[in-house]
């Protein structure tokens, strides 16, 4: 019996069925690693009451319902009382903590969007953050992150020994490694109205993603007489409203395509269909996108974000986000060499081997093991 099987571990998993983007892709491959790694450990997923009451969405972890959905009462007030009703040891919190929380915890530093890109969160997000992260991390047992370009990150921001820090990284999901057929192929794209020549963008639709930049590159590329469409996929999250109404000024026509969220069996499609998978964004922690793509044999146009290049481990090109004129020309070479294109997918793809479900799940068992102990 290790101590995992022993010890109470409480996770705060409120992103799953939330549509979250790569925080909730982060929750659902930190249980499918750590069923698989350590199965037997004492784990209790706190989740929505929806999920609850649906079951069957982590990994076989038993579920808790968490009593609210507003975040500025479940931090403060519901994980601290789940934390006692279900005598919890350790609690696993993501970005934030309850001021006064019964039991140790540890806390998931995604990023720091809020401190290096405030302008573009909402205000309250934003102020939330500002005011509660160091206190947060300060008070944390272990602080998990995703890179080793976010470690540095949090150590030079906030102070933190790097020794308090385990990188968890991100995994690639199981869908990622299954065969797809022609038929399936040709069902995704009629169920979507996928042209035959598309570029592709995954996540959620919010200032830091840069698609303002990224639709000028492509409408350039247009006026080139390139035939391809943009394709964006994923639903509007915050501060999108003057980004569309760029977005639409181009004038692309029926060559700017917005699906909106998509189911995630679909994914894998989307992107094994695209002639090149963009995703030049202004800062990430991680940029889980970029790994599934490649996965998919996609050529991928990141950016130079640092975690972006780290985790694409030089198998993608990497435009300035900032200089449209160098989107556009990496864009255009991305499109058109065969031969760069297949150089670097095979170099991305052996790259990304190291995010497995089971990598991830035995880091945050280490991590887990480490807060106990201390």
């Amino acid at each position: 019996m290790t101590m995992l099987d022993q010890q109470h571990i409480g996770i705060d998993a409120h992103y799953i069925g939330a549509r979250a983007g790569g925080n909730e892709t982060y929750m659902r491959n930190l249980l499918a690693g750590l069923a698989q790694v350590c199965p037997d450990a004492r784990i209790t997923a706190l989740t929505s009451q929806a999920i609850h009451r649906q079951g069957g969405e982590t990994a076989g972890f038993p579920t808790a319902p968490i009593p609210t959905n507003s975040s500025y009462l479940r931090v403060p007030f519901a994980l601290p009382w789940m934390a006692k009703k279900y005598h919890l040891d350790l609690l696993h919190v993501q970005y934030t903590a309850p001021p006064i929380c019964p039991v140790p915890y540890v806390v998931t530093m995604h990023d720091i969007v809020a401190y290096r890109f405030p302008e573009s969160m909402p205000f309250l997000d934003r102020h939330r953050l500002r005011r509660m992260s160091r206190s947060t991390l300060n008070r944390a047992r272990r602080i998990f992150t995703v890179t080793e370009a976010m470690r540095t990150e949090i150590c030079s921001t906030f102070q933190i020994d790097p020794d308090r820090i385990d990188v968890v990284p991100n995994a690639l999901a199981p869908i990622y490694n299954e065969t797809i057929t022609d038929a399936r192929r040709e069902a995704v794209r009629q169920k979507y109205n996928l042209p035959e020549k598309y570029i592709l963008y995954v996540g959620l639709l919010q200032p830091r993603k840069n698609l303002i930049r990224l639709a000028q590159a492509f409408a350039r590329l247009r006026e080139e007489g390139l035939e391809h469409t943009l394709v964006i996929v994923g639903k509007r999250a915050w501060l999108y409203g003057a980004m569309l109404e760029n977005m639409e000024a181009l004038n692309l026509g029926d060559h700017l395509q917005f699906t909106d969220y998509v189911d995630t069996v679909d994914l894998p499609i989307l992107y094994n269909l695209a002639d090149v998978f963009t995703f030049v964004s202004l800062y990430e922690g991680f940029g889980i996108p970029v790994i599934e793509a490649l996965a998919c044999g996609t050529p991928v146009l990141a950016s130079t974000d640092p975690a972006l290049m780290e985790v694409t481990g030089g198998g993608a090109l990497y435009p300035d986000p900032l200089d449209i004129k160098d989107i556009t020309e990496k864009l255009r070479i991305l499109i058109n060499d065969t031969e760069l294109r297949k150089e670097l997918v095979a170099k991305g793809q052996d790259h990304i081997k190291r995010y497995s479900i089971g990598n991830m799940g035995q880091a945050a068992e280490t991590g887990y093991k480490a807060a106990l102990e201390s």
